[in-house]
């Protein structure tokens, strides 16, 4: 009978995020179809205006939803509300964002949401599984030493795909100077190596 010792390894890898990602809301209400549209037009408008002013390319800003529908609930006759969902994603620029978000302050009717994330990850996933790698076979030398047994060839290697999702949210921090702080992003990997006993 073969006898088998099976060790984990854990890799883990840390990465400032290089990307930044925000997801801008403008909402607007009114009494007609053309009255919420013209309004949301004007509110874009002043928000392209406030990525220009800092410096921000206004090409990367991209529109992924309109939508325009009857106020249900509310107490006035006829109200329209009008959605546009704005994407803008760029290369981690702090000073700029919060030059942005200052800027964004005198605008009203919208919902914002901040998230960072890598652009590449297959390298720093592939370092953590690297990383897993050794610290398996490291486990099985230590313990094979230090039992006074001798350890043969691998008899399995069982791989946890670690999945990372594409954008990594992270929470905003403001320090007491009002600057913006970014989380760093965790790659791990898991990798199980059963090994033959001697």
């Amino acid at each position: 009978m073969t006898h088998n010792l099976k060790i984990e390894g854990m890799g883990k890898v840390v990465v400032s995020p290089d990307m930044m990602r925000l997801n801008y809301e403008l909402v607007q209400t009114g009494n007609s179809y053309a009255d919420v549209f013209h309004s949301l037009k004007k509110q874009y408008a002043i928000v392209i205006e406030a990525f220009k002013k800092v410096g921000l390319n206004t090409a990367f800003i991209k529109t992924s939803s309109i939508d325009v529908e009857m106020d249900e609930e509310s107490t006035k006759k006829t109200q329209f509300r009008a959605r546009q969902r704005l994407i803008y994603e760029d290369r981690v620029d702090l000073n700029r964002l919060t030059q942005l978000l200052d800027g964004l302050q005198e605008t009203d009717n919208f919902n914002f949401s901040l998230s960072y994330f890598v652009k590449d990850p297959t390298p720093h996933l592939n370092d953590a599984l690297i990383l897993a790698i050794n610290e398996s076979t490291d486990k099985s030398k230590i313990i094979a030493e230090s039992s006074g047994i001798r350890l043969g060839h691998i008899t399995s290697i069982e791989y946890a795909n670690n999945n990372y999702a594409p954008v990594m949210h992270r929470a905003v921090a403001m320090d007491s100077y009002g600057e913006l702080n970014v989380d760093d992003i965790i790659f791990t990997q898991t990798v199980t190596m059963s090994w033959e006993i001697k």
